[in-house]
């Protein structure tokens, strides 16, 4: 039997699930954040470059594309109004041949129809005047792309929905769902808890795809099972006077946005990530990796040198295309179609999946809405 129950239940407390929490707790009451961590953000949210991207290279009318957008603007709106760390550096996007430059023209023209209306182009005069460091022939400037810090914004989100009422546990793994046609009973720990909750959001990250299968969802037949994509990234000292986000042209099926130097707050360097598929969560950073870091790098960057190059961290990005397969838009869907009223999926939140935060939780929010309205 169940001991406890929820209207609502939001799995997972990373930044987007702690986005659906503050969202949805404005709205509704008796909600339950779970996360099995100790802490929040421990996976894919405080694992990554912390970029604020302005929606330039996803597909045309794409999930992606629309939530990173509208996403870029709320995000400033919001770091602005609650004080949280955060900086319009702007991105170059860097050619360092002539078949570069006619991508960047190509990806201008890609933004343009995203609805990206901001970007320029700058020549190698004009780029070296503000990035001497750097040594390429044309580059196209976003200056709407900035750096946030994500673990203020997501302390933020945590202390809005608790203080309207979420209840958060943490140190609790789901290991059991059971729908009974109206209420899905939740297991956590191996039995230690058993609640009810009559709506089950799926914010799970990296095992989106293990609840979702829990829930009863035959997860390849759906194309929900996740690939995991690690990133890795290096550092350097002494560290390169670049005062902008530094991209190469993107090239490929963009698993990833190729090895880039970011930023951090504290005017530190980062370069990363690369793009690598493995089996399992691991974090481990090898120094092999170094060389093709430093040949990347320094195609736009000829003062660096091998040696200077420190293994830093990585992240994992929970993708639902495997290496060489097409792009793959997110999954947020409520699941009655398969059977399955009230539980609302959110599965491949990648990338600009910490951007889109604050439009996804809204969308969440409506789905909510329109499931309540059903009246299960």
């Amino acid at each position: 039997m169940a001991d406890f129950s929820f209207d609502i239940t939001v799995i997972g407390a990373g930044v987007v699930g702690l986005a659906v929490a503050e969202a949805l707790s404005a709205r509704y009451k008796n909600i339950l954040l779970i996360e099995k961590h100790h802490s929040f953000g421990m996976e894919t949210s405080s694992r990554n470059s912390e970029v604020v991207h302005a929606g330039i290279y996803y597909p045309i009318d794409s999930l992606k594309a629309r939530f990173c957008r509208e996403g870029n603007r709320r995000l400033y709106e919001i770091c602005t109004a609650r004080i949280i760390g955060h900086r319009k550096t702007g991105k170059l996007i860097v050619a360092v041949s002539e078949d570069e430059i006619n991508s960047l023209e190509a990806l201008r023209i890609h933004a343009v129809e995203n609805g990206v209306f901001d970007l320029c182009f700058l020549g190698s005069r004009e780029i070296a005047r503000s990035e001497p460091e750097i040594s390429v022939k044309e580059a196209l400037f976003s200056p709407s792309t900035g750096i946030v810090d994500s673990h203020a914004l997501m302390r933020s989100f945590l202390a809005r929905a608790e203080s309207q009422g979420t209840t958060v546990v943490f140190n609790t793994e789901i290991t059991a769902i059971d729908f009974d046609g109206s209420a899905y009973e939740i297991e956590t720990n191996s039995g230690e808890f058993r609640f009810k909750t009559g709506i089950l959001i799926n914010s799970a990250g990296l095992s989106a795809d293990r609840i979702a299968a829990l829930a009863g969802i035959d997860i390849d037949g759906a194309g929900y099972r996740l690939k995991y994509c690690k990133g890795n990234y290096f550092t350097v000292s002494p560290v390169p006077k670049l005062h902008h986000l530094i991209y190469p042209v993107p090239t490929g099926n963009r698993e990833g946005l190729g090895i880039h130097a970011t930023l951090d707050l504290g005017g530190r360097v980062r370069f990363g990530p690369d793009t690598e598929y493995i089996m399992d969560i691991d974090y481990t950073v090898h120094e092999e990796k170094k060389d093709a870091f430093y040949r990347s790098i320094r195609r736009y960057l000829p003062g660096i040198t091998a040696e200077l190059l420190t293994p830093d961290m990585s992240g994992i990005r929970p993708k639902l295309q495997g290496p060489g397969e097409p792009y793959k838009d997110f999954i947020i869907q409520e699941e009655r179609h398969k059977g399955y009223p009230g539980l609302i999926t959110l599965n491949g939140i990648e990338s600009p999946g910490l951007t889109a935060s604050i439009p996804i939780a809204e969308y969440v929010a409506s789905l909510v809405e329109k499931s309540l309205d059903y009246g299960r």
